[in-house]
């Protein structure tokens, strides 16, 4: 075994500049920290030690060999657990494994035909309305950062609720953002204020809980009374029952808590994907035509759907290289070591905080050559194979690997193929150098200007 503890910053005041530093700056921090300390780094924030683990086999001792030795950190669990309840991101133990049983069976493929179908007419009536916009302007310059969160919302309102939420798209996203800059902000603060305090940034948070809240309340109590069956997540959430643990089905509570957590998580991370998706085929027109010639290919103008997803690899392998380059969530939730337990070598004591940074992974020269370039080949068949277990991990992994990430993934190609069979995009003109913004999902600060118009060629189907 190695030194008890791996090398790491100092800092005289329990760790209060270096909890600026990652305030200030928290993705150059974690770069820093790597490139100065190796693999494993270790400092103090207040009481705790705190380690940070950069390499691969570190993230599956973490996260798969040696995951039942840690849980979410208290401090971020009870960040999240403040909207979201004890949903599947903040249980733990039997409890956790019996909400993931009830909640698997929504998640199986023979589901994502119909999910497929329900985002595709999403994405037809925003093609749709694009297409008249660009036909009286000629080009249509938008902040794809918004635009992809409306579209995502829409398309986990139809999918989760088999509602229709277009007319409240807006105050629904601006309620998400609120919580996101909220949670950022709370996880990092050395003390916690109560929330009955009369400051904006807690108006603003108790509006954005109180206006979700009561926005899956509503759905749940109206599909309830109903008893109707639409084939969405809610009805699978309802219905479930456990039947290999013996406990039943979920009551209301349990189910507010599963759709909040589906709800928040299930737009915000596509949305800022898709967000990185789209500002990268706009930097590299080559990339964007190799796509399009795909999507023509196989599609002939038609609308994709769930089989189609196969014939359309170089899609997948585009949308993969955007959430390498820009991971939505930077890193795994914040664990804390439930046992003593051995990472990397070196020995964590019960109490001990640890995390892994995909952001800096995933930009790691050893397992990326040249990491900045954006290089969708890196995943096609014969290199992905070159690329080691968990130096890529956008969804995490392990037993709580993202139980929507195969949703997530049909979710962003459909949507890029879709968008880009009928238009072509590019930087807006005064969009300057991309600043990130790393809330609970990877976001461009200030939003990301792009322009779309319509394409020179596009299959007589594809206008249909």
């Amino acid at each position: 075994m190695s030194a008890a503890y791996p090398p790491g910053p100092t800092d005289r005041i329990w760790g209060m500049s270096i909890a600026r530093k990652l305030r200030r700056d928290m993705l150059s921090y974690y770069d820093w920290l790597h490139r100065e300390y190796g693999d494993m780094v270790c400092m103090r924030l207040g009481p705790y030690r705190y380690y940070v683990a950069y390499h691969p086999d570190q993230v599956k001792e973490l996260l798969v060999t040696k995951a039942k030795s840690f849980h979410m950190s208290p401090t971020v669990r009870r960040v999240i657990a403040q909207w979201d309840g004890n949903g599947l991101i903040t249980s733990e133990g039997d409890f956790w494994l019996r909400q993931r049983r009830l909640m698997q069976p929504a998640f199986s493929a023979r589901r994502f035909s119909g999910y497929a179908q329900m985002m595709t007419d999403e994405v037809q009536r925003v093609a749709d309305r694009w297409a008249q916009e660009i036909e009286i302007n000629g080009v249509l310059e938008v902040d794809v950062d918004r635009a992809m969160t409306d579209l995502t919302l829409s398309i986990v309102s139809r999918t989760l609720f088999g509602a229709d939420l277009e007319l409240n798209t807006a105050e629904i996203g601006r309620a998400v953002a609120v919580l996101s800059e909220t949670a950022v902000r709370e996880m990092q603060a050395p003390v916690h204020t109560p929330d009955w305090l009369p400051t904006t940034a807690k108006r603003k948070k108790r509006w954005a809980s109180r206006l979700l809240d009561e926005t899956v309340r509503g759905f749940i109590r109206h599909r309830r009374a109903s008893g109707e069956d639409r084939g969405d997540l809610l009805s699978m959430l309802l219905l479930a029952v456990d039947h290999e643990g013996g406990s039943g089905g979920m009551t209301d509570e349990q189910a507010r808590d599963e759709c909040m957590t589906l709800f928040l998580a299930g737009h915000d991370t596509s949305a800022a994907g898709l967000t990185w998706t789209f500002y990268n085929l706009a930097k590299h027109p080559a990339v964007a035509k190799r796509l399009q010639d795909e999507v023509d290919t196989v599609l002939g103008g038609r609308t994709p759907g769930y089989d189609d997803l196969p014939d359309l690899p170089y899609t997948e392998m585009v949308v993969k290289e955007a959430v390498r380059l820009y991971p939505p969530a930077i890193g795994v939730f914040l664990r804390e070591a439930l046992e003593e337990v051995v990472i990397g070598g070196y020995p964590l004591r019960k109490g001990d905080l640890i995390q892994v940074i995909s952001y800096v992974i995933h930009r790691d020269p050893r397992w990326f050559p040249d990491p900045l370039r954006f290089d969708p080949e890196r995943f096609s068949p014969h290199r992905a194979e070159e690329i080691p277990q968990f130096a890529y991990f956008p969804f995490g992994g392990g037993p709580r690997v993202c139980i929507g990430s195969h949703f997530a993934m049909m979710e962003m190609r459909l949507v890029a193929a879709m968008l880009l069979q009928r238009f072509d995009v590019r930087l807006a003109d005064h969009q300057g150098e991309v600043q990130l913004l790393p809330q609970m999902s990877l976001r461009p600060r200030g939003g990301l200007r792009l322009t779309f118009s319509r394409r020179a060629e596009v299959p007589a189907a594809a206008m249909a």
